[in-house]
C-alpha cells in the first residue's frame, strides 16, 4: 500500500501545474515536493505527469488518480469537520477571508469591537480578490460579493453593497459633471482586465463609459479612489469608500450596481463555537452598517434650529 500522505503532494502539484507553487502552499521545499511525487509514481509504478511547457499536467494515470485522491481528501476534511464541531469553547483561531477592499476597509474596523466581545479568538483575515475555497479548509468563513455555487457551504444573505460613479470636485469644475453617461468628453479610470466578471463593477462601468477616454487601469478599489482623487477621471467605486474619501462627489446618482453581500461558512464548521460567534457578529455589524454600504447619506442628528 503506498503512504497515503503522498496524496496531499499529488493533489497540490495537480492544482498549481507545479513544483514550486505547490511547495508554496503546503510550505515546504520544492525539493520535499518533488521527492514525494517520484516516491509516490515508484509506488504506484506509473507516471501520474507529463512535464510540459504549461507545467505538470496529469497523464492518463493521473487523471484516474485524480477524482479518487480529491475524494479521500474530502472524506478526511469532513472527518476533521466533524471532531472541530464537537468543540464548544469560543476560543481559538477563525481564518476569514473576502475581497481585498472590502476585507480591509469593512471588515477590518469591526475587528476591535469583536475582540471586545470574544477576546480568546484570533481572526487571521485573508483579504483577496482570490476566491479561497472553504471546502479545503483554505477558510473557516468568507464574505462573498454573490451567491457562491459550491456545494456544502451554508450561506446567509446580509444584504448588499451599491457601487457608483465617482469624480474628484476639481476635476468635476473643471470639466463638467455629465447629465448621461455619454462621456465622450470625460476621462475614465478603470479597474484592471484581471477583475473582470459579469457583476463586477469594472463591467458593469465599462459597459456604461465606451465613450469616456481611458486615463488608468488599477487593480483595486482603493487605488481607483486614489486615482479618481488625484484627478485622473471619472471612476466605480462602493458608495462606502467612494463616500468616505476625501474630495469626492457622486456623479449620475441614479446609475448604481447593488452586489449582494453573503456570508458563506462550509456546513460542518457552522456549529463550531468560536466560528459562530465570529459569524454571528458580522452579520450583527454588517446589517446594522446597511446603510453606509447602500450609499445612503447618515441620518442628522442635530436639534432643529427655531
Amino acid at each position: 500500500m503506498f503512504d497515503w500522505d503522498h496524496l496531499r503532494f499529488f493533489l497540490a502539484i495537480a492544482r498549481s501545474r507545479s513544483l514550486s507553487a505547490a511547495a508554496r502552499q503546503l510550505k515546504v521545499q520544492q525539493s520535499t515536493v518533488g521527492r514525494r511525487l517520484a516516491a509516490l509514481e515508484a509506488e504506484m509504478d506509473a507516471r501520474l505527469f507529463d512535464r510540459t511547457p504549461d507545467g505538470y499536467l496529469p497523464t492518463s494515470a493521473g487523471e484516474a488518480l485524480l477524482g479518487r485522491a480529491e475524494r479521500i481528501e474530502e472524506e478526511t476534511l469532513s472527518a476533521e469537520r466533524e471532531l472541530l464541531g464537537r468543540e464548544s469553547r469560543v476560543a481559538g483561531v477563525v481564518r476569514m477571508t473576502s475581497a481585498e477592499a472590502f476585507g480591509n476597509g469593512v471588515v477590518v474596523p469591526l475587528l476591535g469591537q469583536l475582540r471586545l466581545e470574544e477576546p480568546e479568538i484570533l481572526v487571521e483575515l485573508v483579504a483577496s480578490n482570490a476566491a479561497l475555497s472553504l471546502t479545503r479548509r483554505e477558510a473557516d468563513l468568507a464574505l462573498r460579493l454573490g451567491r457562491p455555487q459550491q456545494p456544502l457551504l451554508y450561506i446567509s444573505r446580509l444584504g448588499e453593497v451599491v457601487n457608483g460613479l465617482y469624480g474628484a470636485r476639481e476635476y468635476l469644475a473643471r470639466r463638467g459633471r455629465p447629465r448621461t453617461l455619454e462621456l465622450g468628453d470625460h476621462d475614465v479610470v478603470l479597474f484592471d482586465g484581471a477583475l473582470e466578471s459579469a457583476r463586477h463593477p469594472m463591467t458593469w462601468f465599462g459597459q456604461r463609459a465606451r465613450g469616456g477616454r481611458p486615463t488608468a487601469r488599477l487593480n483595486s478599489s482603493y487605488g481607483i479612489a486614489a486615482a479618481v482623487q488625484a484627478g485622473l477621471g471619472i471612476g466605480a467605486l462602493p458608495c462606502w469608500l467612494g463616500d468616505a474619501t476625501p474630495g469626492l462627489e457622486r456623479v449620475l446618482p441614479a446609475e448604481v450596481l447593488a452586489q449582494a453581500l453573503w456570508l458563506v461558512v462550509h456546513r460542518d464548521l457552522r456549529h463550531v463555537a468560536r466560528v459562530r460567534a465570529v459569524s454571528e457578529f458580522f452579520a450583527r455589524e454588517l446589517r446594522r452598517a446597511a446603510p453606509r454600504l447602500l450609499g445612503r447619506p447618515p441620518p442628522r442628528t442635530g436639534r432643529r434650529s427655531r
